[in-house]
């Protein structure tokens, strides 16, 4: 009965040990978001574009993630940006299971660097800023917006018309 008992320590101690050594040799993916229209720097860079838009492109096939696109409802105009805010936490962030999405990037990506696309442009509301920053929240990864440098010094001045 000892013996069985230390058998178990043991196999135990072993499994832990190994894992610890694969998390520590596996390389870190880095998660981008970015648009449709920067797919060409995006593989340049060796970086996999992954589709979380409703309606990806038809000039090529996708990976996609569609449990992180919105809504045809959210596309309306209709809604304001706190509506379409709103009803992006309820309606998608709420229901995707962390785990599963963050296995489904690793699988697409087979290790690679990805970028989560949509079509809108740098700097434009989007749902893509929601969705990083939940990953943010939940996970700790920093999630950055492919090949945009924001300035720690950056200001905005206001316009004058007259």
């Amino acid at each position: 009965m000892v013996s069985n008992f230390y058998f178990f320590i043991l196999k135990a101690f072993i499994i832990k040990t190994y894992y610890l050594v694969i998390l520590k040799i596996e390389r870190v993916m880095k998660i981008y978001t970015s648009y449709f229209g920067n797919v060409k720097k995006l593989e340049k860079e060796n970086v996999v574009p992954i589709s979380i838009a409703l309606y990806s492109p038809r000039w090529r096939k996708w990976n996609r993630l569609p449990e992180a696109a919105p809504k045809k409802f959210m596309l309306s105009e209709d809604l304001s940006i706190e509506e379409y805010i709103e009803a992006y936490n309820k309606e998608i962030l709420s229901k995707i299971d962390l785990d599963d999405f963050l296995k489904m990037i690793k699988i697409m990506s087979g290790g690679k660097d990805v970028a989560l696309l949509c079509y809108e442009k740098p700097g434009d509301f989007c749902h893509r800023h929601l969705l990083a920053k939940w990953l943010t929240e939940k996970t700790g990864i920093k999630i950055e917006e492919f090949g945009v440098v924001i300035s720690k010094n950056e200001t905005t001045e206001q316009a004058q018309l007259f």
